[in-house]
């Protein structure tokens, strides 16, 4: 990464975290009923951080390709902020439906699909298709520039995508939790991944950051609106910044994950766990 890309990097954090902050500040104490979720703490906290992830977040992304058009050529291109906006916008907006409709009992790819055979189209349905409709659609995007149109790269995006997504959702439990992961998992890529990816998802580190403290003091929390979106985008990451035997490994450890899930589950893992209950606390009231 260039310095000219780093500057562009802080630049994004700082401005995705204040706007993402002044959403918050609006939302927070206003949430209706319909919003207000049970954390693992037995604490109501209303789910609305995630509109401040995604305004943060599509400003930023819509502020780089404004400065692209007036001739600031740091990314030298705009397919990556574009595939970046497309799984923001499509998880995000499939988040909120679920996040509106309350909570639902069916839980796992299991308990979704045995809803639809009794004729009933659940939240998580929806989400899981809207993470492979995001992921075809940012496949598309980059396949010309990446890999020639390469229909693997476009199928490996729907897998990273939409897996990513489905796992920082099953952990917006705790406190702060899925946002913790996703700076385990994001960090490395902001500083040794594809840096168009760094730029574009700049605005987003800004909001997490900006809005972990929110999250780890039970005052607000992500929803399905927030934990989708950020899990998409770091598929997108994973994506555009290992190499194809990489990817297809990343995608094998998520998918294991996510089928774990089903049996297991890991909320009573990290509680049950020393390690993983002491990171599981950090920041936490």
């Amino acid at each position: 990464m260039s310095g000219e890309q780093a500057l562009a990097v802080l630049g994004g954090v700082l401005l995705g975290g204040a706007m993402a902050g002044w959403v918050a500040r609006r939302r927070i104490g206003r949430a209706p009923r319909i919003l207000m979720r049970t954390n693992v703490a037995g604490a109501r906290v209303p789910a609305v951080l995630g509109e401040a992830v995604l305004v943060g977040s599509i400003g930023v992304v819509a502020c780089i390709v404004a400065g692209g058009l007036a001739g600031w050529d740091v990314l030298a291109g705009a397919r990556v902020p574009a595939a970046l906006a497309t799984v923001v916008v499509v998880m995000a907006t499939a988040g909120r439906w679920d996040d509106l409709r309350g909570d639902e009992r069916p839980r796992g790819f299991g308990g979704h699909l045995g809803a639809l055979k009794g004729g009933r189209i659940t939240g998580g349905l929806v989400k899981i298709a809207a993470g492979g409709a995001a992921g075809l659609g940012c496949g598309l995007i980059l396949s010309g520039e990446l890999l020639s149109g390469d229909l693997w790269m476009v199928l490996e995006a729907i897998g990273l995508v939409a897996l990513s997504a489905n796992l920082l959702n099953l952990l917006d439990r705790g406190p702060g939790r899925a946002a913790k992961l996703w700076l385990v998992l994001a960090v490395p890529l902001f500083a040794f991944g594809e840096p168009a990816w760094a730029i574009a998802a700049s605005g987003m580190l800004g909001a997490v950051v900006c809005l972990l403290p929110s999250d780890l003091g039970e005052r607000a929390m992500l929803g399905d609106m927030g934990a989708n979106p950020l899990g998409a985008a770091v598929g997108l990451g994973l994506l555009v910044s290992l190499e194809r035997p990489y990817r297809v490994a990343a995608i094998l450890v998520l998918l294991a994950l996510n089928l774990a899930s089903e049996r297991y589950s890991f909320s009573t893992i990290i509680e049950r766990n020393t390690f993983l209950k002491k990171l599981d606390r950090i920041g936490r009231k």
